[in-house]
């Protein structure tokens, strides 16, 4: 999965709870009018720790997870 689709997914969960960008921006510790978020979705990408800090208020975390080898 690549990093757009994430970012994607992410602001689908934030809709589904009703949070606007601005909120949720607010709620992640960043700038209150939303625009990290906007200028998120503009490069289709952001820092690891951005995208975790922004993941937190949606009740979502980070992790990483060893793939089983294939026989």
């Amino acid at each position: 999965m690549d990093v757009r689709k994430l970012i994607v997914q992410a602001d689908k969960i934030r809709q589904e709870q009703k949070i606007t960008q601005a909120e949720w921006c607010r709620r992640a510790g960043f700038d209150e009018f939303g625009k990290l978020v906007s200028n998120t979705f503009k490069r289709g990408n952001c820092k690891l720790s951005v995208f975790a800090q922004l993941l937190k208020p949606l009740g979502y975390e980070i992790r990483i997870v060893k793939q089983e080898e294939k026989e």
